[in-house]
């Protein structure tokens, strides 16, 4: 968003006609939401309820977002070249191969 500044000098007319832009140039087009509000204020505010009550399943184990999943049920499978735990790499796909012809 473009900071908005009005001169000493300026009459009321230029100061109308520039903070009126704000809403068409730096806002915006409310007709052009894809939310049922009539703001956008009001549409962040739709957008950030919906979210927060969103929620992701991961084998038949469900978080809603921003939570902690502590262990997962129903996993049948995990394709990945590398496995991470608490940012750490643990294992990458070569070195899990390794593992296993050395540990037979």
């Amino acid at each position: 968003m473009a900071a908005r500044t009005v001169a000493l000098t300026d009459t009321i007319e230029t100061f109308r006609t520039t903070f009126n832009s704000l809403s068409s140039t730096d806002i915006g087009d409310t007709a052009t939401l894809t939310t049922t509000a009539t703001s956008v204020v009001g549409a962040i505010n739709e957008l950030d309820s919906a979210i927060g009550t969103g929620s992701i399943t991961i084998g038949s184990s469900s978080v809603s977002l921003g939570g902690t999943l502590t262990s997962i049920t129903g996993l049948t499978s995990l394709d990945s070249a590398s496995i991470t735990i608490n940012s750490v790499n643990v294992a990458t796909e070569p070195f899990a191969i390794a593992q296993a012809v050395a540990l037979g």
